[in-house]
């Protein structure tokens, strides 16, 4: 079958295009374009209100620390990879689910990990990147964190001989031993505030002694105060038992001159006395005896004269030696007594000074050792969160004006081929639908 000339040629005619007769078939199928064109702005704008926003939550993660060399250096055993491989696997899913918040979700959430590899002798970060997507910027947080908790709670029931385990095991005890040693401080500072109690009762003590001292003292100035006044009538005694004893003499002599006139006999000074010759020459026994009487009453005067003397002067000794105890006990007592409380003084400044310097020193001590054990504590965990866990303000999907444009163009562009796609078949439709 032999096509005729006319036949062929509209394909001839279709198959020579210009910018000018693309531009006709697009002015004359306009009305399809700008529908497919709106078509896509609908269908754009419906997916940015069908479509629920979701937002991201971003945290950085490391390997925890699970023990610490003899310099204090921390030790981290876990592989970035093993940290990765436990996210992908969607292990924390297994406690989320239980947890409030979580309970009514069916579908584990996904929570990407990422990190640097080590690539041609390069190092890499040690920092895994985890971030979520979750219908508010709260739940994508929570997710993020309570994920990081549920890693720290399943390494945690490891065996009891691991890293982590001896690692705090051996730092709660090194806190208690050190809030022991706080304790025991405490007690050094009652007992020294006791021995600082005891070391003033000293004190108090040598203020007694002191007074005691006084009282010795105030019955020495008595003594010797009762003795001088002794010693004053004896002395004034004695000078009137002087004036007695002259008397007495006086009459003793005028007693015997008038004897021996009386009497006659032996002439003075043949007898060895006045005395002898009193007693040799006198005629009777009445005479005799009243002059042995006068003489033993003179005798007796003299003898009470030399006595209260005698005794004036002891007790005038007396009185010297007892001002010069007095002395002698008022210096050593006050030096005795000075060095004592200046000792005690002392002991009590020392204590004092433990009170308040040394004691607070040592207890800063314990208290900075303590920080330091229960900073190693805290952060000793199979995995140390990095910062905070942000998440963003906008959301992240749907982005309604990228999702509007796309579409839109894309309308746009099915718009157009479907309108060069109809011209062309309308002018090839013999051809197309033509039977061979």
């Amino acid at each position: 079958m032999q096509l005729e000339p006319n036949a062929v040629e509209p394909t001839n005619r279709a198959a020579v295009l210009s910018v000018g007769g693309v531009l006709n078939i697009l002015y004359r199928r306009r009305l399809l374009i700008v529908g497919a064109t709106a078509l896509g702005l609908a269908a754009g704008i419906a997916y940015g209100v069908v479509v629920k926003p979701l937002y991201r939550a971003t945290a950085q993660v490391r390997p925890g620390i699970v023990a610490y060399n003899a310099e204090g250096g921390p030790i981290r055993e876990t592989a970035l990879e093993d940290l990765v491989g436990w996210f992908d696997k969607k292990l924390y899913w297994r406690d989320l689910q239980k947890q409030e918040g979580f309970t009514t979700t069916k579908v584990a959430p996904i929570i990407v990990a990422e990190f640097v590899p080590t690539l041609n002798f390069v190092a890499g970060g040690d920092v895994v990147t985890l971030t979520n997507l979750a219908r508010s910027p709260d739940r994508a947080r929570e997710t993020l964190v309570r994920s990081i908790d549920s890693y720290n709670n399943q390494a945690s029931l490891d065996s009891l001989g691991s890293s982590l385990y001896l690692t705090r095991r051996g730092a709660r005890l090194r806190m208690e031993r050190l809030t022991q040693d706080m304790a025991k401080l405490e007690a050094e500072k009652e007992r020294a505030q006791l021995k600082i109690d005891e070391q003033k009762r000293e004190l108090t003590m040598v203020g007694l002694q002191r007074q005691s001292l006084e009282l010795e003292l105030q019955r020495l100035r008595e003594e010797n105060a009762w003795r001088g006044r002794a010693v004053t009538e004896l002395r004034a005694e004695a000078t009137a038992g002087r004036e007695r004893l002259k008397e007495a003499d006086k009459l003793l002599a005028r007693t015997m001159e008038t004897e021996h006139q009386t009497g006659g006999g032996v002439a003075a000074g043949e007898g060895g006395g006045a005395v002898s010759e009193v007693l040799l020459q006198t005629a009777s026994r009445e005479q005799a005896g009243r002059a042995g009487e006068l003489l033993g009453t003179v005798n007796s005067m003299s003898l009470g004269v030399i006595n209260a003397v005698v005794r004036a002067d002891s007790l005038a000794a007396v009185i010297t030696a007892n001002d010069l105890e007095m002395r002698r006990l008022r210096l050593v007592l006050e030096i005795e007594l000075a060095k004592k409380t200046a000792d005690v003084e002392q002991k009590i400044n020392d204590l004092q000074i433990v009170i308040d310097r040394d004691l607070p020193r040592e207890r800063a001590l314990l208290q900075a050792d303590r920080d330091g054990e229960q900073t190693r504590l805290e952060i000793a965990s199979p995995l140390q969160r990095i910062g905070v866990v942000t998440a963003t303000e906008k959301p992240v999907r749907p982005r309604r004006t990228r999702a509007a444009a796309i579409l839109t163009f894309l309308g746009l562009c099915g718009g157009t081929a479907l309108a060069l796609a109809w011209e062309y078949f309308e002018n090839n439709r013999a051809v197309i639908t033509a039977r061979r």
